[in-house]
């Protein structure tokens, strides 16, 4: 039983649209992992066969995508891990969708077949990763698949609007500490603007996105603490992310990871003991 992470964070032209690339093999107990709502898209890699996803706990439907992209989203997907899985992760700038994926994020799902998006680059990624003979060759060839593919992006699919890239941008840096008034105001629109350009293209709210940040921060705070001794100190935590008490911020925890801070520590603690950590700073 184990777990083996080989990262890399492009640099040039694609630094800022792509937050890491993961390569992965882990091994051990079949068990259901939770895929955390994040400010990144999410594209996988299969080379181990399609893993089974739901996009609710139970006995929701189950969907195999041997590669599979991720949009923006608000509540947790449920990857039902095999004993062994080995692949590809890239966390994505959703202001990069429209450059890399070939759509605005806003047309993504929670979990999209990535056959459907890319089409046959998708295919064709999968079979030259898997028959690479080493992890610095396999990210090696998806950065250099991504590189081609912005290049070649679609004519005619136009580009983010200023507005809405700028109030993303504003969102993050802030992490979600802000309000939807100021945010419209920073970007020269009314609320009711913003709130109708940001879904369309963003595919949630300018509020759902200032949670999402803030929960974001608040997962990673979370983590960073929970190697230390004494564990995590979640008012500390609370405060210095922005939420009003330790009750908000494992109100929002249930709300986005479907468990409490503790719970989704117990469950995520070999991987955040082996450095599954988290893409560079958008």
């Amino acid at each position: 039983m184990g777990q083996h992470y080989v990262r890399a964070f492009p640099t040039g032209p694609l630094e800022s649209a792509v937050g890491s690339v993961l390569g992965y093999e882990i091994t051990g107990s079949p068990s259901v992992h939770r895929g955390l709502p994040s400010p990144w898209l999410t594209v996988v890699i299969s080379l181990d066969g399609p893993v089974p996803t739901a996009t609710g706990p139970g006995d929701a439907p189950l969907h195999r995508y041997a590669s599979l992209v991720g949009g923006l989203h608000t509540s947790p997907a449920y990857i039902h891990q095999p004993a062994h899985q080995e692949g590809v992760q890239l966390a994505l700038d959703p202001l990069a969708s429209r450059e890399l994926l070939g759509v605005p994020p806003g047309e993504l799902g929670m979990v999209t077949d990535a056959d459907d998006v890319l089409g046959p680059l998708s295919r064709d990624l999968r079979e030259r990763v898997g028959e690479a003979t080493s992890w610095d060759e396999r990210l090696t060839l998806v950065a250099e698949a991504l590189r081609r593919q912005a290049e070649g992006r679609r004519p005619g699919l136009g580009r983010v609007r200023v507005e809405v890239a700028e109030a993303w941008r504003h969102i993050l840096r802030s992490n979600g500490r802000v309000t939807v008034p100021d945010v419209a105001a920073h970007v020269w629109l009314s609320p009711r603007q913003l709130t109708s350009l940001f879904s369309a293209e963003l595919g949630l709210s300018p509020g759902a996105a200032c949670r999402l940040a803030r929960f974001d921060a608040a997962r990673y705070a979370v983590r960073a603490r929970s190697l230390a001794p004494s564990g995590p100190n979640l008012a500390d935590v609370a405060a210095r992310t922005g939420y009003a008490d330790h009750s908000h911020l494992v109100r929002d925890f249930h709300a986005f990871a479907g468990v409490s801070p503790t719970a989704w520590l117990a469950e995520e603690r070999a991987n955040i003991q082996a450095g599954g950590g988290a893409p560079r700073a958008g």
